[in-house]
């Protein structure tokens, strides 16, 4: 032992060691639980980088950004960008309603490649700091913003909400810290987008409500809804169109709002950016929470900023058909802004819409406003048309409407002053604002017998009247078998006849589908279609594939033999289904019909909708002249 050391017991030693051994033991569960817990924590990073549910880790796993950008627009979309940004070289800024504005008319108006950049709220914080960004990483020839009314109360909101969070991108914000706040987000976001990836359909649901390749809403199933009758759009959304702002009057953050403005005004000039400055359509509740006053300081400080299109209160302002709710105007309404503001005559809107506002004009529009405020006046803008459906004429056969009282009909008609119109000036009216008579009524036909061709025809043109003949395609020309069956049916028109019709400009052909309108006990396969709904456990694509072919097939007929495309398409038996209906428009016919009588058939300037799934009334062997009078003056099942 060496000098100097002191002498230890054995049995201090001896204990020592143990401790010193149960030490060295205790840190092996220690270690584990430490190497556990970063395979938990690298588990649960993992998922939510694979799963992706706000988008901003490329979506490596789903590529599903409808419903990213539906959880929070401002990342996903930036994302989303980051590697697209090469396919667009103009924007559209601004809060939810700007989803109204279409991308391709833009494009077509401006010669551009717009995207569609909206997002949530109305946080113009936000809108500067996207068209920052824009500007200074990317292409960018034109900037739309558009601005609502509430940009003057809310400012600089949502960071701390994970669904209103900016991209930090955008922000200059920690970037690191940003991705990790969605690295270790709650797991129940990921869960949730698993959940609702097995329930996704072919039409949007609640938690996919973007169009990806626009950046817009995807409209597609408001689009389709009943819009005609305000008794029947009412009755289904009235509660929509409450709108409350307290505090709304006062404009607190006016001078940011301003600035902002100017900001964005700036940046633009420096890049040599076209900038478009619109304020949008808004409700008359949304006018009213704001008050006149309010208004006029907003306007004004506006107009001192920039010049700006103003189409905010019209007479539109006070018809919410051409609503979704208090805060957002129709797809319908943003192509007539933009036939306005780049003077487009083929695109109807009424006289008072819209205005080009300047720091020198700004006082008098706003006086002008003042002195004549504007009002709806739906006389101006609507007409009820009223559609009656045939189909068989005969003077022998049981059920079939006989020539005399298909004449007495007519007779009844024109002596109480109504006037036939066909599809085409009903789209008119509707798409270009062009009038129609004081007391239209519309005049058609289902299945395209020969019976319309020798009877109705004759009558129509004697009378002075015009129909239209929703024909089946596999049944054109047939006059005695149904298809190539040895089954007899009642004799349909061909081609040729349809031509001379057509070219009378009396009697009009339209579609009754090619072939989803079958005679079931003529049928010999098991996939057999009496209408144009879905088969018993089909896919939304298949069957989207069957009517898109079904579509594709008869228009191709119909172009060949008449030389253009349907307008119009009658369900046959009247079923339908808001799938159908998009699929329809969706392949470019404007009209169709059912055989429902639920509500008037209210036709609306500007507003496609109230031409989807017209009522008609059926005419049979015992409806008498005053009967049928009754149908086209009550215009109600």
């Amino acid at each position: 032992m060496p000098a100097g050391a002191a002498c230890l017991p054995q049995d201090y030693i001896t204990e020592n060691i143990k401790n010193t051994m149960e030490a060295k033991k205790s840190l092996i569960p220690t270690a584990v639980r430490f190497f556990a817990m970063a395979l938990v924590l690298a588990a649960y990073a993992g998922a939510n980088m694979l799963i992706d549910p706000f988008g901003i880790f490329g979506d490596p796993l789903f590529d599903w950004y409808s419903y990213n950008e539906t959880n929070n627009p401002r990342t996903a979309k930036l994302a989303w960008l980051e590697e697209r940004h090469e396919e667009f070289d103009s924007y559209i800024i601004g809060s939810s309603c700007s989803a109204s504005y279409s991308t391709a008319e833009l494009n077509e108006y401006l010669d551009a490649r717009f995207y569609n950049m909206f997002v949530y709220g109305s946080d113009i914080l936000d809108y500067r700091d996207h068209a920052a960004y824009l500007l200074e990483h990317y292409e960018v020839k034109n900037l739309l913003l558009n601005l609502n009314l509430t940009e003057a109360v809310t400012y600089g909101t949502g960071e701390d909400d994970i669904n209103y969070r900016m991209h930090a991108l955008a922000t200059g914000k920690n970037l690191p810290l940003f991705y990790l706040r969605y690295v270790f987000a709650s797991s129940q976001y990921a869960i949730d987008k698993v959940s609702a990836y097995f329930r996704d359909t072919f039409l949007p649901q609640s938690f996919d409500v973007f169009d990806t390749a626009t950046g817009c809403y995807d409209k597609r199933v408001r689009d389709v809804e009943k819009i005609g009758d305000p008794d029947v759009y009412q009755a289904a959304h009235g509660a929509d169109f409450y709108f409350s702002h307290p505090g709304a009057e006062e404009l607190p953050y006016l001078d940011e709002c301003v600035q902002a403005i100017a900001d964005i005004r700036d940046m633009c000039a420096e890049k040599g950016v076209n900038l478009l400055v619109v304020c949008s359509p808004a409700y008359a509740a949304q006018l009213d929470a704001y008050g006149e006053a309010a208004l006029r300081r907003y306007k004004t400080a506006v107009a001192q900023t920039v010049d700006f299109w103003d189409f905010s209160c019209t007479s539109l302002s006070y018809d919410s058909r051409y609503f979704y709710d208090a805060s957002h105007f129709r797809n319908a309404v943003g192509t007539m802004v933009l036939a306005e503001i780049f003077g487009n005559e083929d695109v109807y809107r009424p006289d008072d819409f819209g205005a080009f506002v300047t720091a020198g004009t700004c006082g008098a529009y706003l006086d002008r406003l003042s002195e004549n405020p504007p009002a709806a006046d739906p006389a101006a803008y609507t007409a009820e048309v009223p559609i009656l459906m045939y189909h068989h004429f005969s003077g022998s056969e049981a059920g079939a409407v006989t020539p005399e009282l298909f004449a007495a009909h007519l007779e009844a008609l024109r002596s109480a002053g109504y006037t036939a119109v066909s599809f085409q000036e009903m789209i008119e009216y509707v798409y270009q604002g062009k009038s129609l008579p004081d007391k239209p009524v519309c005049i058609t036909m289902d299945d395209g017998y020969l019976s319309n061709y020798e009877i109705a025809w004759p009558l129509l043109e004697e009378y002075g009247m015009k129909g239209t003949v929703f024909a089946i395609g596999t049944s054109v020309g047939h006059r005695e078998f149904y298809k190539d069956t040895e089954f007899r049916l009642t004799p349909h028109f061909g081609y040729e006849e349809a031509r001379e019709m057509q070219s009378s400009g009396v009697l009009d052909f339209q579609s009754h589908t090619y072939d989803m309108h079958q005679w079931e006990p003529f049928e010999t396969g098991d996939q057999i279609r009496t209408c144009a709904l879905p088969l018993e456990g089909e896919t939304d694509g298949d069957y989207a594939a069957a009517l898109a072919a079904d579509l594709e097939r008869y228009g191709a007929e119909r172009r060949a033999e008449l030389g253009e495309d349907f307008r119009a398409l009658a369900y046959p038996g009247g079923y339908y289904n808001t799938l159908t209906e998009v699929l329809i428009h969706q392949a470019g016919i404007p009209v169709t019909l059912s055989i429902q009588t639920d509500s008037r058939n209210v036709l609306v300037k500007g507003l496609p909708q109230s031409l989807y799934a017209l009522c008609r009334w059926n005419v049979t062997a015992d409806t008498t002249p005053e009967s049928l009078l009754q149908m086209v003056g009550g215009q109600r099942g």
